[in-house]
């Protein structure tokens, strides 16, 4: 099985990032 946890932790640090940069670029 698949540590789900891991997993949403790291797309919630991807998806902060991509936020991150879209505010910077407005």
């Amino acid at each position: 099985m698949t540590d789900y946890r891991h997993l949403l932790k790291q797309v919630i640090k991807i998806v902060i990032a991509v936020l991150q940069l879209i505010l910077l670029l407005l």
